[in-house]
């Protein structure tokens, strides 16, 4: 017969072990559903943020009005909102000759929309102490002549340093250059202003600030931005341009001159890569604003870096670090970047309130109002869809007044409208002449595509029909409606 104690003991050490077993699968089962739970939450949000097929063709339908009135050889947007990208799409080919699609993979030149991107750069350093954007670069950058020591990052980023926009010459431009220290001291001639008294675009700017994210981070700038800005935020995709080594994830380089479309010049761009030289996608550019919500930048430097800079007359200079403040046609405050250059033609923005970021990127420099453009493609996206009310209208006669700084001019024409979309047309030529028109889902409000890219215009059509037509400047806090409109339309007679 079993001794009682040792049956005790035994009985004892199989319940405590069974114990143990329930513990954990009931740990187990409580951490299943937390992730469940999470997971169900994502999914959730995505699904609010998400956009309906509605809403795509109406993007593709404002894509391909773009492509045929801009001649724009291709076009790649992304959207991104709350942390994820809702919408990514390319347009029309990346390489004509070859017959490449633009996709989202393709690889287009970021212009000056590098300039955001090393401020991205600038921010997290900030945040993180090692940078201070009212010192002196002289504390970063020992090696920088007199002349330009006594700048500071929040001068030279806000473009009210007095540099010149790039040095003199053309001599340095057919050089390959893996060194920043080497495009620093291209710059010979000394400020144009006293730094804070005026406002010059520089992108030789920049080239001093790659030197600032060296001293702040002990890195060389290329290994800087590759592991503490592009892998974090995933930016698979961006990298500094070598103009000899494109490949077929490259787009080619396209320019657009009086609706002609011709092979630009493949020029290299090594001597401003801080503010000019990159490669990206949207998909990239659009991952970049995480940084400025996700915690690498501080809410204390981001706030810092959106603020208009002032000049010592008080003028505001709607320029923080980097970036630009505006105001689009619906009412909406908006923080942007443009770039042009040989071809390319490209617009990163970011409606703060909503944590929505759109990019465009276009193979091709052209004449193209991109951010007055993207807003627009935005509006489709943001806005809350309102019942359109019925506009139908067959070649309606009407008269189109152009307002210029030169002259005004009044032109006849027709209106056609099938409640969404439709199509202006006037007797004389101009950007005007052939215009399609899209809703972009709020009332009154349309796009109409011209050579110059998207143009809003606000269309009623009461007792009478009315419309006015907008272009605007890109940096300022007033709601472009409040303009003089470019055009207006009114019923002939």
């Amino acid at each position: 017969m079993p001794n009682m104690t040792m049956w005790y003991a035994i009985s004892s050490a199989k319940g405590l072990t069974n114990m143990k077993t329930i513990k954990r699968e009931t740990m187990r089962i409580k951490t299943i559903i937390q992730l469940i739970l999470l997971l169900a939450y994502f999914n959730s949000v995505q699904s609010q943020d998400a956009i309906n097929a509605e809403t795509q063709d109406e993007i593709e339908n404002l894509a391909e009005a773009f492509l045929e009135k801009t001649k724009a050889p291709g076009l790649s947007i992304a959207v991104r909102k709350n942390g994820n990208t809702i919408y990514a799409k390319g347009f029309g080919q990346a390489n004509k000759d070859a017959n490449i699609p633009m996709d989202t993979r393709t690889k287009l030149r970021t212009a000056s929309v590098a300039k955001v991107i090393t401020a991205t750069a600038l921010g997290v350093l900030a945040s993180e102490g090692k940078l201070d954007f009212d010192a002196p670069i002289k504390d970063y950058v020992p090696y920088i002549p007199d002349a330009f020591s006594h700048l500071t990052t929040r001068q030279l980023a806000g473009h009210t340093a007095g540099l010149a926009h790039r040095p003199k010459g053309e001599q340095f431009k057919k050089k390959q250059y893996d060194d920043i220290r080497e495009t620093v001291l291209l710059m010979k001639a000394p400020p144009l202003f006293e730094a804070d008294t005026d406002y010059k675009y520089s992108t030789h700017a920049y080239n001093l600030l790659g030197a600032v994210i060296e001293g702040a981070s002990g890195k060389s700038y290329a290994d800087y931005m590759t592991n503490f800005i592009f892998k974090p935020l995933h930016m698979t995709h961006t990298g500094p341009e070598n103009i000899d080594a494109l490949t077929q994830e490259d787009a080619e380089l396209y320019s657009i001159a009086k609706g002609k479309v011709r092979k630009a010049k493949r020029t290299n761009g090594s001597y401003k890569v801080p503010g000019a030289g990159f490669r990206s996608t949207p998909s990239d550019l659009v991952k970049m604003m995480d940084a400025y919500t996700n915690g690498m930048i501080s809410e204390n430097v981001v706030t810092e870096m959106f603020k208009s800079h002032q000049l010592t007359g008080g003028k505001k200079t709607f320029v923080g670090i980097g970036w630009r403040s505006a105001i689009d046609p619906f009412g909406n405050p908006v923080i942007e970047h443009a770039g042009s250059w040989h071809g390319a033609r490209t617009v990163i923005v970011h409606y703060p309130e909503e944590d929505l970021n759109i990019s465009l990127m276009i193979n091709a420099d052209c004449p193209v109002l991109i951010e007055e453009t993207a807003h627009l493609f935005a509006q489709v996206i943001r806005n809350k869809k309102q019942t359109v009310k019925d506009m139908v209208l067959t070649n309606q006669k009407i008269m189109l007044t152009l307002e210029t700084k030169e002259k005004r001019e009044v032109h006849e024409g027709t209106l056609t409208m099938n409640t969404k979309t439709g199509r202006l047309k006037t007797k004389k030529k101009g950007f005007l002449s052939d215009s399609p028109i899209l809703y972009l889902g709020s009332t009154n409000d349309y796009a109409i595509a011209t050579s110059y890219g998207l143009l809003y215009a606000h269309l009623k059509n009461d007792t009478t029909l009315e419309g006015r037509i907008f272009n605007y400047f890109n940096r300022s806090d007033k709601n472009p409606k409040s303009e003089t409109p470019l055009a207006t339309i009114q019923t002939k007679g």
